[in-house]
């Protein structure tokens, strides 16, 4: 990723003069629309006026103002203002645009737009006639695109291009930039290809922009319509081994639509590249915005809304979010590699993205053997999963790398495993005694895939159920479907004959159990027996075949989400973000105890802050992080002096419990319980003795020398709950599928409060084979103690240091298949040495299993964060609590280890929280 890292002190820089240029561009819209409020978005449009073509612009306005709290919308539609428009500080263009790369004349060319919004909003001018004499769009284009963002997104992307054309080590390749525009995307790419044997075509709609980039490269260029057929337009399906998309998608009528045409245009294994907003940008929306309006003499300039026919139809949206472009990718067929910036890192710059994607290679699955064992079944309901039914033409659909369309998540972890077993064992049809099953399985199962292959083999049913299917549903599911085999887990196996409700399911139609590991013991098989099926185990391959290695990171998705049990992720994030909020609030609170923003719109510099708070010195730097991230949140605003003004009245703060009421209403509704919250209130009562070194931060997580809630704390938020179990799947798959017949050994470091320990062992002792050898691990003989105390000899206990040399302690190099740190490493001085040192603990091949935040945790900062010691590693320029994502993965990199796990993956619920999984193996040799 060298192209996009960036040292955190400029990307903070980066980030700080962004959100400026955005309130003074809010500032500018606000101006301009307060004489005409209140109103309703039409009313509006009517008296300023605004031209029909640019009324989708207004209404994106009107939106931005709201979320920024500059403008409010009543029940009836009306939006009115809040509080005076403050002019806007249009000397800072320069200065602002410079630091951020951009050349004078997009400083320029952004005041001339704000003098004149009213003018542009009512097309007396539009932004063409705002550009100096001698100067045209292209030329406007270029400039806006020449920045230092999206100059690492053409950086990265370049790299990535010349990447991809070095690993294909044959033949001259076939590039094809698509909507080229002003050239800055060909740029970077045609200097990264130099010395490679490459083909490229600079394609565009506008003859203007293809001679533009012919004479200035000497390139290849022919036009071409992304709403057009790309056969049609002289571009063959297959004819490209890379394509470039760089800021035109968004202006298709029909985004899938053109990504299935890119897909067609790919060759087996080529490479997409995508760079494209996922957002509004306010700087954006008073500028270059202007140009994307319909225009005057198109159809859909009476009413922008009718431009697109995909899901913006209808609606003011210009720019699909992040997750529904990987969807609208997924659903051409194409498999996405990254996305940069991660959004873990935070939010992109101007909301630009980089995405990679890949069309399937030409090993891709063989889906021959499976249209040939369900053919003829088309109408047929020959699946069920969650409750949704496919007939065989949706199955053969489904099974990638060719989606018809967009999957429900469980559907689209069924039909991934679907294929995988397809890939490992082509099934042939035949007739057994009998009549055909119906097999109930579960998805993101990989045994439960081989087995949905053998019944449509025999012409039979399947019933696909989540994983984390609580016992008393998944009965009730067996008895619904009428299922006449079951392929369980051996977990599964052993509690469902348990549950209090199995005597009261009617399991006459079910014949058998299979249970997917050897070893069901002798107890499992009588209480099936007394419910009527009889329980076998799964037979192994046959001879000469092999069973695929199983995807561990998948199955430890599938575990982290069964984890979840019966919570919903998303409201579960939502409560997150409510406690965040409550935590910067009680920053406010803690800043007018000490004297500081006790008025409305007061200003105090740093130093006076820090003057009136007295921070303890351990705890200086705690406080300007603080300072900080109110400053990013919004809460607090620097002017040109640095002095900084708070932006929320007193009144929102001036009261913790009406802070933190909502905050534990929602978390209590989303977890059931509100531990987490019960001690952040707490430690917002303390702040500011906390902050002045007299009270103690471990006394108020330790109580009395208990670990009570601190144990909750790590066990009760969703996050908590996925985090353990994918760690958990991701040990014990790691160990399964190594097991060489010697004894097993793990090493958990940082163990603390055990509720990592208490969810991993379990999933070891479950293992069959050679025995797992566990040592518990923690550089405070406390928490030995309280560990002993609780798992007695299923555990060896010893001292380990995080921030020592683990060799130098006494634990031998190359001696473990697996190392656990769950949230430890955030405390490490030096993250970097402290994990080259576990690194060095392990075997070769050996995994590594971290689990961390990636993102600031503004209620950790309010409470935990009085613990942390001060990082000398990266944090230590920003003054972070935690590494970014991309920090992260810097940090396994130089370790040497290679990746296999990055949970939850992105478009997961929990995946904007930055509670990271991650698992790095040891390289072999």
């Amino acid at each position: 990723m060298s192209g996009i890292r960036a040292d955190a002190r400029d990307t903070s820089r980066l980030s700080a003069d962004l959100h400026r240029l955005d309130h003074v561009s809010r500032a500018a819209m606000a101006a301009v629309l307060h004489p005409a409020l209140p109103g309703t978005a039409d009313g509006i449009a009517a008296r300023l006026p605004v031209a029909p073509r640019h009324r989708s612009l207004l209404r994106r306005w009107l939106a931005s103002l709201t979320a920024a709290g500059a403008a409010r919308r009543d029940e009836d539609g009306v939006f009115h203002a809040v509080g005076p428009a403050d002019p806007p500080a249009l000397h800072e263009l320069p200065d602002r645009y410079g630091r951020l790369g951009f050349p004078p004349a997009m400083a320029r060319l952004h005041r001339a737009a704000l003098e004149r919004l009213p003018e542009l909003l009512s097309d007396r001018v539009t932004l063409a006639g705002l550009l100096p004499q001698d100067t045209d769009v292209l030329t406007a284009l270029g400039a806006y695109q020449r920045n230092v963002f999206t100059g690492r997104l053409h950086a990265r992307c370049a790299e990535l291009v010349a990447g991809a054309i070095a690993a294909r080590g044959h033949g001259p390749a076939r590039v094809v930039e698509i909507g080229g525009g002003s050239a800055a995307t060909a740029q970077a790419v045609l200097e990264a290809l130099r010395g490679h044997d490459a083909d490229y075509v600079f394609t565009d709609v506008s003859p203007l922009c293809t001679a533009a980039a012919a004479e200035r490269f000497g390139v290849a260029t022919a036009l071409l319509d992304v709403d057009g057929d790309f056969a049609a337009q002289g571009f063959p399906p297959g004819s490209a081994d890379v394509v470039v998309a760089a800021n035109v998608l968004h202006n298709a009528a029909d985004i899938p639509a053109a990504l299935r045409q890119v897909r067609r245009l790919l060759a087996p294994g080529g490479t997409l590249l995508v760079i494209d907003s996922a957002g509004d940008c306010d700087t954006v929306l008073t500028s270059m915005e202007f140009l994307l309006s319909p225009p005057a003499s198109s159809p859909h300039a009476a009413d922008p809304r009718t431009r697109c026919t995909d899901r913006r139809a209808g609606t003011d949206t210009v720019f699909p979010a992040a997750g529904e472009w990987e969807e609208d990718l997924t659903a051409a067929g194409l498999l996405v590699r990254a996305r940069y910036p991660d959004e873990a890192d935070g939010p992109a710059p101007a909301g630009q993205y980089l995405w990679h994607a890949v069309a399937p290679g030409e090993d891709a699955v063989d889906t021959s053997a499976l249209q040939a064992i369900l053919a003829g079944r088309d109408g047929e309901a020959v699946c069920t999963v969650d409750g949704s039914p496919f007939d065989a033409r949706a199955v053969l659909a489904a099974v990638p790398p060719a989606p018809a369309g967009r999957l429900p998540e469980e559907a689209a972890l069924f039909f991934s495993g679907v294929a995988e077993a397809l890939a490992a064992a082509q099934p042939e049809p035949g007739p057994e005694p009998g009549p055909p099953p119906h097999t109930l399985v579960l998805t993101g199962d990989p045994a439960g895939a081989e087995a949905a292959l053998h019944a449509w083999a025999r012409r039979g049913r399947v019933t696909a159920v989540p994983s984390g299917t609580p016992p008393a549903r998944l009965l009730a599911a067996l008895e619904r479907a009428q299922a006449t085999e079951a392929v369980l887990p051996p977990a599964l196996v052993r509690s469902l004959p348990e549950s209090p409700t199995a005597a009261l399911t009617d399991l006459s139609a079910l014949a058998r159990v299979v249970c997917t590991e050897p070893g069901a013991d002798p107890e499992s098989v009588a209480a099936w027996a007394a419910l009527g099926p009889r329980l076998v185990e799964a037979a192994p391959p046959r001879p000469g075949g092999h069973r695929a290695p199983r995807d561990i990171a998948k199955t430890a998705s599938a575990a982290g989400d069964a984890a979840l049990g019966g919570l919903d992720p998303h409201a579960s994030a939502a409560a997150a973000r409510e406690v965040s909020r409550a935590a910067l609030h009680s920053m406010l609170h803690t800043l007018r105890q000490a004297g500081c923003y006790t008025r409305t719109g007061e200003r105090r510099t740093r130093d006076e802050i820090t003057a009136a708070v007295r921070p303890a010195p351990a705890h200086r730097r705690l406080l300007h992080r603080w300072l900080t991230v109110l400053t990013e949140e919004g809460l607090l605003s620097a002017d040109a002096s640095g002095a900084l003004r708070c932006t929320a009245a007193p009144d929102t703060y001036a009261d913790l419990d009406a802070v933190w009421g909502p905050a534990r209403q929602r978390w209590r509704a989303a977890h059931g319980s509100d531990a987490t919250v019960t001690y952040a209130r707490s430690s917002a009562g303390e702040l500011l003795a906390l902050l002045r070194g007299e009270r103690s931060a471990a006394g108020l997580l330790f109580p009395r020398g208990r670990t009570d809630t601190a144990r909750s704390l790590y066990r009760e938020s969703a996050t908590a709950r996925y985090q353990h179990h994918a760690a958990a799947a991701l040990t014990a798959g790691h160990l399964r599928e190594t097991d060489s017949g010697r004894v097993r050994r793990v090493l958990e470091a940082g163990g603390g409060t055990a509720t990592t320990t208490e969810v991993v062992l379990p999933a070891l002792e479950r293992l069959t084979g050679t025995p797992v050898e566990y040592l518990f691990t923690d550089v405070s003989p406390f928490f030995l103690d309280h560990a002993r105390d609780r798992f007695g000899d299923r555990l060896r206990y010893g001292l380990l240091d995080i921030d020592r040399d683990p060799v130098e302690q006494g634990h031998a190099a190359g001696t473990f298949d697996a190392v656990v740190a769950g949230g430890v490493l955030n405390a490490a001085v030096d993250t970097d040495r402290s994990v080259r040192g576990l690194a060095r603990l392990l075997i070769p091949g050996g995994l590594l299993v971290l689990t961390e935040p990636t993102r600031e945790e503004h209620w950790v900062l309010a409470s935990q964060g009085f613990l942390l010691a001060a990082p000398g590693d990266a944090r230590a320029a920003t003054g972070a609590s935690f590494l970014t994502h991309g920090q992260w993965r810097a940090v396994l990199d130089e370790a040497g280890l290679l990746p296999v796990a990055d949970l939850p993956a992105a478009g997961h619920p929990l995946h904007p929280l930055g509670h990271r999984v991650f698992a790095a193996r040891r390289p072999a040799t």
